[in-house]
């Protein structure tokens, strides 16, 4: 299977979308501080529910940059690509509200997704469903983020 500039884009996706979302959220320090919080628990979660459904990556699953699963990683279910891809593409959407942006990065997710069923990390109900809840937890991200945290970390906008 040749791993092309578009399959490395794809498994590099979260690491690429994390960095967007703090470049962009640079000049909004509490949703910044926000993003980084949220993120690290949406990869909690992920890790979580891994652990409680504990269903296995789909068989011959290939390899493109010597992936080593173990833990809780050797499970599937739900895709931790996919749900960190679609948290960060969506919180930033929520946050700045630009197409060109989330069309720029929903190319990302997409190359991101592709590649992980591309290779067999991940069966497409793994992957639809670590988007649906990446998208859900970002939600809730911002919505905590606007509705309790913006009002009463005021501090934080003048550093």
């Amino acid at each position: 299977m040749d791993n092309n500039i578009f399959d490395k884009i794809g498994f590099l996706g979260p690491l690429l979308l994390f960095s967007i979302g703090i470049y962009n959220l640079l000049d909004q320090k509490i949703y910044l501080i926000a993003y980084l919080v949220f993120f690290i628990t949406n990869t909690l979660v992920n890790k979580i529910l891994k652990r409680l459904i504990q269903q296995q990556r789909p068989s011959y699953g290939k390899s493109i940059m010597n992936e080593q699963y173990k833990g809780t990683e050797m499970y599937g279910m739900p895709s931790g690509h996919a749900q960190s891809a679609f948290f960060s593409i969506s919180f930033l959407y929520l946050v700045k509200e630009s197409p060109t942006l989330f069309i720029s990065e929903l190319f990302i997710a997409a190359l991101t997704v592709f590649q992980r069923w591309k290779y067999r990390q991940h069966t497409p109900e793994q992957l639809f469903v670590g988007s649906i809840i990446g998208i859900g937890f970002a939600y809730f991200s911002y919505w905590t983020t606007k509705h309790y945290l913006s009002g009463k970390t005021f501090y934080l906008n003048t550093i």
